[in-house]
């Protein structure tokens, strides 16, 4: 794989914290591990039960912040 850099050069970025963009984390953490799955680096099963557990930790968190 071609590893490359990118230098954004545009008005500064803003802060992404995981409590404003809980769905956005959650999407990624699923993205790397499908992409783990993908590469045979995760059996379909470790893949199953991570998802299982980064949801039931997100639900556990919407709930104590509601």
């Amino acid at each position: 794989m071609k590893c490359r850099e990118f230098i954004y050069v545009g008005e500064p970025a803003p802060q992404i914290t995981e409590q404003a963009y809980t769905a956005f984390y959650l999407h990624l953490q699923k993205s790397i591990l499908a992409s783990l799955e993908k590469r045979e680096l995760l059996t379909h099963s470790q893949y199953s039960r991570c998802i299982e557990e980064i949801e039931k930790q997100y639900s556990q968190k919407n709930r104590s912040q509601a």
